[in-house]
């Protein structure tokens, strides 16, 4: 596999940091960035959506499964 570098100065360690300047949203967002330079090289949402998802989807199988049961208690 090959390693990931920064297209700016070579670096090859990153970090995530959450964005503090970011005009025209209300998304919490985080800039993936070179350690060495500061170069952002890629964004990600910081309200995971998949994670998101999956947790509503235990609510609502949570939800239907107390259905169930009541109805099956009738």
């Amino acid at each position: 596999m090959a390693k990931s570098c920064c297209v700016k100065c070579g670096g090859t360690h990153f970090e995530a940091v959450h964005a503090q300047n970011l005009e025209g949203t209300t998304r919490p967002i985080l800039f993936v960035q070179c350690i060495d330079c500061g170069s952002v090289i890629g964004v990600l949402d910081f309200l995971n959506l998949s994670v998101k998802a999956e947790n509503m989807k235990n609510d609502l199988r949570t939800v239907v499964e107390k259905f169930v049961d009541r109805l099956n208690d009738m």
